[in-house]
């Protein structure tokens, strides 16, 4: 058995592969666990489109990312952030900081800290690992 994770459609394509090999097998169970399939595979392969909210988190990420840039000499807490960037009014601290660890995962943004405060800074493309 292999790491690979189980899906609906795995598990369906290996449910019709040992019916249509056993014996005495009924053709409509297998017919409708193939209509099934088809379903499923069909379902996962639409692409995805982006919740409003997604779309919005976006848009600050790219906000945050020019203002950064902008200031790259200086380092920013969350709080200063919050602060600064007028399109992040009445945002929470925890969601500005939700989308700057984001940032930080996609390379965009250095994180550091110094006497135990957390600041952020633009991170140049070259820069990127």
């Amino acid at each position: 058995m292999t790491n690979k994770k189980m899906t609906y459609s795995t598990a369906l394509e290996i449910a019709i592969r040992e019916l249509s090999q056993a014996e005495g097998a009924n053709p409509e169970v297998i017919e409708k666990l193939t209509a099934l399939k088809a379903t499923v595979d069909k379902k996962n392969a639409s692409p995805k489109k982006q919740t409003a909210q997604q779309k919005k988190n976006a848009e600050l990420k790219d906000v945050i990312s020019e203002f950064l840039a902008e200031n790259k000499d200086n380092g920013f807490t969350v709080t200063d952030i919050l602060k600064e960037v007028s399109a992040l009014e009445g945002d929470s601290n925890q969601h500005v900081s939700a989308l700057m660890r984001q940032l930080v995962q996609d390379n965009a943004v250095e994180k550091y800290s110094e006497k135990r405060r957390t600041y952020f800074r633009y991170k140049a493309p070259d820069e990127t690992e």
